[in-house]
């Protein structure tokens, strides 16, 4: 089973693990990394990048070539079914759709449902939340799983 992890994980994890404090964690994730069963996507790398500290360092530092899942014709087709089904969704307010389009969470759950990769984010459902697009409700919609870190955890055997 493969994972694609959410902007989220890596910076909530930056957070609340400082890496001075947390370096077994730290290296047990560039393990998973490594291992070729954890990825990401091209805009999580965007959004990290953003934050230009540590956690980019690091994630230069530990993240190989093809770890970042690239606007693929494959993806791109999901991403417009993942569009398609926010958009027809009456609930979502013109500024949610909007934002989904634009950070990386609508091209997240393309990737996962064209890879048939498992999601790894620190969102919960709220299929009621107008002002939001969740992840989780896209990957509900969808049929495509997530999980939280946690649960990656278990199913690689990864203690810390």
């Amino acid at each position: 089973m493969a994972y694609i992890f959410d902007t989220n994980i890596f910076i909530r994890s930056k957070i609340e693990m400082p890496m001075d404090l947390w370096p077994t964690f730290w290296t047990k994730i560039a393990g998973m990394i490594n291992s070729g069963n954890v990825f990401s996507i091209i805009q999580v790398k965007g959004e990290i990048d953003k934050g230009g500290d540590e956690l980019t360092d690091w994630m230069k530092d530990n993240a190989p070539a093809g770890f970042y899942i690239e606007n693929e014709p494959d993806v791109m087709v999901k991403y417009g079914e993942v569009m398609n089904w926010a958009q027809s969704n009456t609930v979502y307010k013109p500024e949610a759709i909007s934002e989904f389009a634009s950070v990386a969470d609508a091209y997240l759950v393309a990737a996962a449902a064209a890879k048939e990769y498992t999601i790894v984010t620190n969102e919960t459902a709220d299929p009621q939340c107008r002002r939001r697009v969740k992840i989780p409700d896209a990957c509900n919609a969808l049929g495509v799983r997530f999980c939280g870190l946690n649960t990656v955890l278990r199913e690689l055997n990864i203690t810390i």
